[in-house]
């Protein structure tokens, strides 16, 4: 490249306490192909000097867009002495976050991936100061081809051997469309594996089956169903164009978005958000400038009108189409749905819509711990029924192990929060009870619940689901599930099947599931947040036998009248023995 004023930047430090646009980088550089070097070189002599890069930093968020980037350079002749760069790296990476190229607020990545082996070492010990996790290992086959443009490409990688999509092509399988491989050889590597060790040959028709319901899922009311649905989603351009980079919203950035971040890149310090606080328990929804949820309908929904779809809610709540608080909002209408939907077609036999109090755990929190003043939504849909919310996982913050607080409907502040047991109220009008164990499920030791939910729950991605799995077993309560693909439905009730000996119901396509389609790396099909539900089957002990629903009613005979009573008395008499059979 050639630099048209050395002296404006001759450290190569692309970024400054404003922000800079990509175009402005036309005023500094302008980046020839090595076929050009020597071209470039003669024509420079009359011109200006032809500067070489000895080293390249450059900073991407997972789909490529670049943050930052800083180069060492060899100066004309091209020599340079060796320059460490963990500091040049560390001090890109703070640049970056605190002011990203071609604008933003101030951010920071929540995981680190380096693509030189040796940088990766030397940056481990340091990255703690800035607060921002490094990944366990570097990134195989990451960087930009020296032929690299700026122009935004979604970052993929082959399935077998990793490659990155900035070293060649890759393409999908030509049967499934989901699998991602950079050339003929992987895909035959992978075609060819046994059974065991997961071979696409015994995949492919599944996830043919899987990719045909890509336009299903996406069948979804809102006007910006197009954008957000579609393989080049851009959630952190969706995000920012609407102003909804605070409060909950920042969960769903790649990126930490705050003016700062506890190491005072910035110069002050600003106190945190409050854990749980009271008054609108909503504001952490509200996008800049705007307002949050509308006040709650002064009647909640009846039995006959339990809301099926997100329209039917947004319809009820007085919200328009046009807002995507389902993002956020699916963790609390999926149990919404659960409890008066699936659970009550499940296990009839727990009367489930007449309790006036339910006891929820849901095990292995995750994302839902960082946007828990949502749930209150639950109260405002079932607010005469006392729910308790047990939040179990050891990803939660241990100093709230054991920890219980009680929200309750205030007049003046909107909602009241107090910490510790606290006297409830009679048919729990307008309340909720949140609990927390920062420990594995099978280390738990509380009452037994009346339903277990988890939320996106990848069971072969955690080794603690091979303990909780046989924990459930024993306590035999309704387990709920929500994967963010067919794909992982199945994989998962394989992984029931080798820690219990049971199974999982089929998936079902969850109505309250996320908008957002997530980005898959090393393939192509559609994940969203919460997109399927399942519940799990216990294996049948010596001690349980597998609950049956009750049997049909007789139909009329022919003539429609209905038989004698005495045939109603024999076929009673025969149910209660075959009752007392099963115990």
């Amino acid at each position: 490249f050639t630099v048209t004023d050395p002296g404006q930047q001759v450290a190569g430090r692309f970024y400054s306490e404003e922000a800079l646009a990509l175009r402005d980088l036309e005023r500094f550089i302008t980046f020839v192909s090595a076929g050009e070097e020597e071209e470039e070189a003669a024509a420079s002599e009359t011109v200006q000097p032809l500067w070489r890069i000895d080293h390249l930093l450059l900073l991407t968020d997972e789909c490529g867009t670049i943050l930052g980037f800083d180069f060492s350079l060899g100066g004309p002749s091209g020599a340079s002495g060796p320059e460490p760069l963990e500091a040049r790296a560390l001090a890109l990476l703070s640049h970056s976050m605190a002011c990203p190229l071609g604008a933003g607020e101030p951010r920071r990545p929540k995981m680190l991936t380096v693509g030189d082996r040796t940088l990766h070492k030397s940056l481990e010990p340091l990255l703690s100061r800035l607060g921002v996790k490094l990944s366990k290992g570097p990134m195989r086959g990451w960087g930009p081809r020296p032929s690299f443009s700026f122009p935004t490409t979604r970052v993929r990688a082959c399935h077998v051997c990793k490659r990155h999509s900035f070293e060649g092509q890759v393409t999908a399988c030509q049967h499934c469309r989901a699998v991602l491989y950079c050339s003929e050889r992987c895909r035959k590597l992978d075609w060819n594996r046994s059974r065991e060790d997961i071979g696409h040959q015994f995949w492919c028709q599944r996830m043919a089956g899987y990719m045909s319901h890509a336009q299903e899922l996406a069948n979804l009311p809102f006007p910006f169903t197009a954008e957000v649905t579609s393989e080049d989603f851009n959630k952190e351009g969706f995000l920012s164009a609407r102003g909804l980079t605070r409060g909950y919203w920042a969960g769903e950035s790649m990126l930490v978005r705050a003016p700062d971040y506890g190491v005072r890149l910035l110069g002050g310090a600003k106190e945190p958000m409050a854990f749980l606080p009271s008054g609108n328990p909503f504001e952490a929804l509200r996008p800049e400038g705007g307002t949050a949820l509308p006040p709650a309908p002064s009647e909640p929904p009846t039995p006959r009108t339990f809301f099926g779809c997100w329209k039917e809610y947004y319809q009820w709540r007085g919200l328009p189409l046009e807002t995507p608080l389902a993002v956020l909002l699916s963790y609390p209408l999926t149990t919404y749905y659960i409890l008066t939907q699936m659970a009550p077609r499940h296990f009839p036999e727990l009367n489930i819509l007449n309790k006036q109090s339910l006891r929820i755990h849901v095990v292995e929190a995750g994302k839902e711990f960082g946007i828990l003043m949502v749930f209150w939504e639950l109260s405002v849909l079932l607010p005469h029924v006392s729910l308790e919310l047990l939040f179990v996982g050891d990803t939660l913050p241990p100093d709230l192990d054991g920890q219980q607080f009680l929200l309750q409907r205030d007049e003046e502040q909107g909602v009241s929060v107090r910490s510790g047991l606290a006297a409830r109220s009679k048919g729990g009008r307008r309340e909720l009870q949140l609990g927390f164990s920062a420990r594995p499920y099978h280390l738990l030791q509380a009452p037994k619940p009346d339903l277990v939910i988890g939320f996106n729950s990848g069971f072969a991605l955690k080794e603690t689901w091979l303990s909780s799995l046989p924990r459930l077993q024993a306590l035999r309560v309704p387990a709920y599930f929500t994967e963010c693909s067919e794909y992982s439905c199945a994989v998962d009730e394989a992984a029931v099947s080798m820690a219990t000996g049971g199974s999982a119901s089929p998936a079902h396509m969850n109505p309250f599931r996320s908008p957002f389609r997530q980005a898959g790396i090393d393939n192509a099909m559609p994940w969203y947040a919460n997109a399927f539900l399942f519940h799990l089957i216990y294996k049948v002990t010596a001690n349980h036998h597998r609950q049956t629903p009750a049997p049909p009613s007789p139909p009329l005979p022919a003539d429609g009248h209905p038989e004698p009573a005495r045939s109603r008395r024999k076929e009673k008499r025969q149910m209660r023995m075959g009752g007392r059979r099963r115990k």
